[in-house]
Parts: C-alpha cells; sequence; structure tokens
C-alpha cells in the first residue's frame, strides 16, 4: 500500500468518523443540511475502494447497494465507514495487496429496484454516465408546526429544537415554571399544529400527566 493511499484512507476514515453521527433516521429522514458534503465523501470513498483493486470490490457494491441510495442516513454513512476500516485494516497487514495507482473516478446512476427502493449502480463501463443525482431537500408539510412543553432552561430542549430545525418543522415552545403547571385555558386553538413535545423531568410529573391528557383530547392519541 502506497503512502498516498495509506494517507486517503486515514483521511476518509477521520471524516466519516464526523459525519456519521450526524446522519439523518428512518422516522426523521435524511440529514438535508449535510447532503452534499455527505455525497462528496462517499464518492471518495468510493473512488479508493476502486483504487485497491478487486480486494475492495466487495465493499464498493455494499455501499452501492444500500437501500437510501445516495441520501445521508446515519445507517448508510456507517455501512461506508465500517467498509473503509476493514479495508485499511487489511492492507496494513498484507500491503502488497493494495494498488498504488491513483484513484479512478466513480461515477453512478439511479436505478429502480424491485419493489420501489432506490438503488445506485455503476454503470456500463463503455457507456458515459450523468453525475450522481442531487436529491432535493424534503418539502415541509403543510401543518409543520408542533407544541413544545417545558421549563425554559431545560438542556433537552434545545437538542430537541435543533432536531425539529433539521426536519422542517416549526417549534411553538410553551413554557412553564419548575413546579407549576400550564395554563391550558388560555392555549389559543390553532388549526396548523398536530403534535405536542413534552420534555419533563420528575418534578414536573404530576403536572405533566394532566397536559398530556389535555392535548390527547385536542390532537388525538398519538400526536403527543
Amino acid at each position: 500500500m502506497s503512502d498516498q493511499i495509506k494517507k486517503k484512507f486515514e483521511e476518509l476514515i477521520a471524516t466519516g468518523t464526523q459525519l456519521v453521527p450526524q446522519g439523518g433516521f428512518d422516522f426523521s429522514g435524511y440529514n438535508a443540511r449535510l447532503q452534499n458534503k455527505y455525497l462528496e465523501w462517499r464518492k471518495s470513498c468510493l473512488e479508493m475502494l476502486e483504487a485497491v483493486g478487486p480486494i475492495g470490490f466487495p465493499y464498493k457494491n455494499k455501499i452501492l447497494g444500500d437501500q437510501n441510495g445516495g441520501f445521508f442516513f446515519q445507517s448508510s454513512a456507517q455501512l461506508i465507514l465500517h467498509g473503509m476500516h476493514e479495508m485499511y485494516e487489511k492492507l496494513k497487514s498484507s500491503p502488497d495487496l493494495g494498488a498504488a495507482a491513483p484513484p479512478p473516478p466513480v461515477t453512478e446512476t439511479p436505478t429502480q429496484a424491485p419493489g420501489g427502493a432506490r438503488v445506485l449502480k455503476p454503470p456500463p463501463k463503455s457507456a458515459a454516465a450523468p453525475p450522481p443525482p442531487q436529491p432535493a431537500a424534503p418539502t415541509a408539510p403543510a401543518n409543520n408546526k408542533v407544541y413544545v412543553v417545558s421549563e425554559p432552561n431545560d438542556p433537552l430542549l434545545t437538542q430537541l429544537s435543533q432536531f425539529l430545525s433539521e426536519i422542517g418543522v416549526e417549534d411553538i415552545p410553551l413554557t412553564r415554571n419548575e413546579g407549576q403547571m400550564l395554563m391550558l385555558d388560555t392555549i389559543p386553538e390553532r388549526t396548523d399544529v398536530r403534535f405536542a413535545f413534552f420534555v419533563v423531568n420528575s418534578s414536573d410529573l404530576s403536572f405533566a400527566m394532566f397536559e398530556i391528557g389535555h392535548f390527547v383530547g385536542k390532537l388525538g392519541k398519538g400526536h403527543v
């Protein structure tokens, strides 16, 4: 394994280690904010797996066969990072396995897999392929607002607000003071709010049960 390839693998593994925790989930959608950065990293990893020769092809094919295609989900990024780690360790233990040539470009074209799953596969060698598709950012639904009930300085509130912002949902804060119940009668009726989130600690439990019951009655079961 040449020093050039070794250094490139180490750089890609370091980048992937930072990216993986920021990937999206099935219930929240892919991370559109970092989608372009993920696609650039993913393409570089495919190029390196191509560069090391046949030993890298199984890992490359696993990435190309991922059911999430080129979208930035945490599971997809973890699949790539795991393959890069394994390949790097194999090349360290047996340096002659890796090719010394610089990595060729990797291009992909979208295909429709059976059952509707979107899978990216390499094009025929003789055919010119278009650049990888850039997935459109998710469109927020019309009713994209939710109530968020919490104390104003709860650290979990910041994390929840950031998550909602990333998936295109606007939070409407309903702030309670510690040990006090919300004034439920003063909350106006809104047709654009369909869900409510609660951030609760031990001192709020007795009040939260009443509040949760109130919102279940207003918004429906499964919306709180």
